[in-house]
Protein backbone atom coordinates (compact mmCIF):
# COMPACT_ATOMS: atom_id res chain seq x y z
CA UNK A 1 0.00 0.00 0.00
CA UNK A 2 1.39 3.13 -0.84
CA UNK A 3 2.00 5.97 1.69
CA UNK A 4 -0.69 8.11 -0.06
CA UNK A 5 -3.54 5.25 -0.30
CA UNK A 6 -2.63 4.92 3.09
CA UNK A 7 -3.06 8.19 4.31
CA UNK A 8 -6.39 8.50 2.52
CA UNK A 9 -7.77 5.46 4.33
CA UNK A 10 -6.85 6.78 7.57
CA UNK A 11 -8.37 10.20 7.04
CA UNK A 12 -11.43 8.25 5.60
CA UNK A 13 -11.78 6.07 8.96
CA UNK A 14 -11.30 8.44 11.43
CA UNK A 15 -13.67 10.84 9.46
CA UNK A 16 -16.36 8.32 9.62
CA UNK A 17 -15.90 7.74 13.07
CA UNK A 18 -16.42 11.17 13.72
CA UNK A 19 -19.48 12.27 15.32
CA UNK A 20 -20.92 14.61 13.42
CA UNK A 21 -23.19 17.08 15.36
CA UNK A 22 -27.24 17.07 14.47
CA UNK A 23 -28.69 20.44 13.87
CA UNK A 24 -32.09 19.03 15.78
CA UNK A 25 -29.81 17.47 19.04
CA UNK A 26 -30.55 20.01 21.76
CA UNK A 27 -28.32 22.47 23.40
CA UNK A 28 -26.83 21.20 26.78
CA UNK A 29 -28.77 23.02 29.24
CA UNK A 30 -26.76 25.89 31.53
CA UNK A 31 -27.77 25.60 35.43
CA UNK A 32 -25.33 27.33 36.82
CA UNK A 33 -24.16 30.73 34.69
CA UNK A 34 -21.61 33.17 35.68
CA UNK A 35 -20.34 35.82 33.59
CA UNK A 36 -16.88 36.84 33.22
CA UNK A 37 -15.98 40.76 34.56
CA UNK A 38 -14.81 43.18 32.14
CA UNK A 39 -11.29 43.08 33.19
CA UNK A 40 -10.58 46.48 34.63
CA UNK A 41 -7.09 47.24 32.65
CA UNK A 42 -8.73 46.41 29.29
CA UNK A 43 -11.15 48.57 29.86
CA UNK A 44 -8.89 51.69 31.09
CA UNK A 45 -7.10 51.09 28.01
CA UNK A 46 -9.99 50.66 25.66
CA UNK A 47 -9.49 46.90 24.78
CA UNK A 48 -12.18 44.95 22.96
CA UNK A 49 -11.57 41.02 21.94
CA UNK A 50 -13.34 37.99 21.93
CA UNK A 51 -12.15 34.76 23.40
CA UNK A 52 -12.77 30.87 22.35
CA UNK A 53 -13.00 28.36 25.00
CA UNK A 54 -13.37 24.49 25.25
CA UNK A 55 -15.29 23.19 28.40
CA UNK A 56 -14.48 19.60 28.75
CA UNK A 57 -17.70 18.84 31.28
CA UNK A 58 -18.27 15.66 33.06
CA UNK A 59 -21.64 13.10 32.64
CA UNK A 60 -22.87 15.19 36.65
CA UNK A 61 -22.69 18.40 34.32
CA UNK A 62 -19.75 20.09 36.31
CA UNK A 63 -16.75 21.55 34.32
CA UNK A 64 -13.53 19.12 34.43
CA UNK A 65 -11.65 21.56 32.15
CA UNK A 66 -11.56 24.95 30.64
CA UNK A 67 -9.28 25.24 27.86
CA UNK A 68 -8.84 28.78 26.81
CA UNK A 69 -8.03 28.24 22.93
CA UNK A 70 -7.76 32.18 21.94
CA UNK A 71 -7.64 34.96 23.96
CA UNK A 72 -5.36 38.14 24.37
CA UNK A 73 -3.94 37.83 28.01
CA UNK A 74 -5.88 40.19 29.17
CA UNK A 75 -9.44 38.40 29.04
CA UNK A 76 -8.14 34.78 29.52
CA UNK A 77 -7.93 34.38 33.33
CA UNK A 78 -11.20 36.72 33.51
CA UNK A 79 -12.71 33.84 31.61
CA UNK A 80 -11.31 30.76 32.34
CA UNK A 81 -12.59 31.66 36.48
CA UNK A 82 -16.25 32.41 35.23
CA UNK A 83 -16.69 29.47 33.07
CA UNK A 84 -14.84 26.95 35.94
CA UNK A 85 -17.87 27.99 38.09
CA UNK A 86 -20.65 26.70 35.26
CA UNK A 87 -22.72 23.96 35.84
CA UNK A 88 -24.51 21.83 33.24
CA UNK A 89 -27.68 19.36 33.61
CA UNK A 90 -26.77 15.84 33.64
CA UNK A 91 -26.53 14.02 30.78
CA UNK A 92 -24.88 10.95 32.01
CA UNK A 93 -22.21 11.35 29.55
CA UNK A 94 -19.34 13.68 28.73
CA UNK A 95 -18.96 16.49 26.21
CA UNK A 96 -17.17 19.18 25.01
CA UNK A 97 -18.58 22.59 24.54
CA UNK A 98 -17.17 25.38 22.59
CA UNK A 99 -17.70 28.99 24.26
CA UNK A 100 -16.93 32.02 23.01
CA UNK A 101 -17.16 35.49 24.73
CA UNK A 102 -17.27 39.02 23.62
CA UNK A 103 -15.56 41.85 25.14
CA UNK A 104 -17.23 45.22 23.90
CA UNK A 105 -17.59 49.04 24.93
CA UNK A 106 -20.60 50.59 24.18
CA UNK A 107 -21.41 53.81 22.30
CA UNK A 108 -23.78 56.39 23.65
CA UNK A 109 -22.60 56.29 27.67
CA UNK A 110 -22.31 60.14 27.45
CA UNK A 111 -26.04 60.02 28.03
CA UNK A 112 -25.87 57.44 30.94
CA UNK A 113 -23.19 59.70 32.96
CA UNK A 114 -25.12 62.77 32.67
CA UNK A 115 -28.27 61.01 34.35
CA UNK A 116 -26.45 58.48 36.50
CA UNK A 117 -22.75 59.51 37.38
CA UNK A 118 -21.70 55.89 38.16
CA UNK A 119 -23.19 54.13 35.01
CA UNK A 120 -20.03 54.49 32.86
CA UNK A 121 -19.05 51.58 35.62
CA UNK A 122 -21.85 49.15 35.26
CA UNK A 123 -21.27 46.14 32.90
CA UNK A 124 -24.16 44.67 30.82
CA UNK A 125 -23.99 40.57 29.72
CA UNK A 126 -26.22 39.03 27.52
CA UNK A 127 -25.69 35.40 26.65
CA UNK A 128 -27.17 32.75 23.88
CA UNK A 129 -25.78 29.90 26.11
CA UNK A 130 -24.28 27.76 26.07
CA UNK A 131 -22.45 29.07 22.86
CA UNK A 132 -21.97 32.76 23.10
CA UNK A 133 -21.55 35.10 26.14
CA UNK A 134 -21.02 39.08 25.36
CA UNK A 135 -19.84 41.35 28.06
CA UNK A 136 -20.36 45.15 27.30
CA UNK A 137 -19.44 48.14 29.21
CA UNK A 138 -18.88 51.69 28.68
CA UNK A 139 -15.22 53.11 28.34
CA UNK A 140 -13.42 54.76 30.91
CA UNK A 141 -14.06 58.26 31.19
CA UNK A 142 -10.96 60.47 29.33
CA UNK A 143 -10.24 64.21 31.33
CA UNK A 144 -8.07 66.24 29.14
CA UNK A 145 -6.67 69.18 29.98
CA UNK A 146 -6.76 72.29 27.48
CA UNK A 147 -4.43 74.70 28.97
Amino acid sequence: MTKLTFCIFLFATVWAQTPTPSPSAPLPHVTKFVAPAYPWKAREIRMQGETTTELQVRADGTIELVNVMMAHPFFRDYVEAALKQWEFEPTGKTFVQKVTVRFSLVDGCDDLRSSRPNAYRETRVQARLPQLVEVRTCPELLITNTD
